[in-house]
């Protein structure tokens, strides 16, 4: 169990790895899709499952991170709460590398 396990983890981990070409391209001409926030760095969807909304959020057209959420307005708060970590994560990398 423990090998299928780790063959699932590293799938997943090749499958996050890949190049993902003109995500954003792609992405804005599907109508199951809402978009909930685009900058100069991230951009993140929103679809309806019906049971729940699976947001994802994509940086320079690569995804970094995906959840669900209840509502779509849960979905917005969630990936807006997500994006604020990474450029406050982004921020404090910045400092840090400023004083070494």
């Amino acid at each position: 169990m423990q090998d299928l396990n780790l063959i699932h983890k590293n799938s997943m981990i090749e499958l996050y790895e890949q190049p993902t070409n003109n995500v954003s391209e792609s992405l804005a001409n599907n109508e199951d899709l809402t978009k909930l926030y685009d900058d100069d760095s991230y951009t993140a969807y929103t679809e309806d499952l019906e049971f729940m909304w699976r947001w994802t959020i994509y940086r320079e057209d690569k995804l970094i991170q995906e959840g669900c959420s209840l509502t779509k307005d849960a979905a917005r708060r969630a990936v807006n709460h997500v994006i604020e970590f990474f450029h406050i994560s982004e921020k404090n990398k910045q400092k840090k590398e400023v004083r070494d």
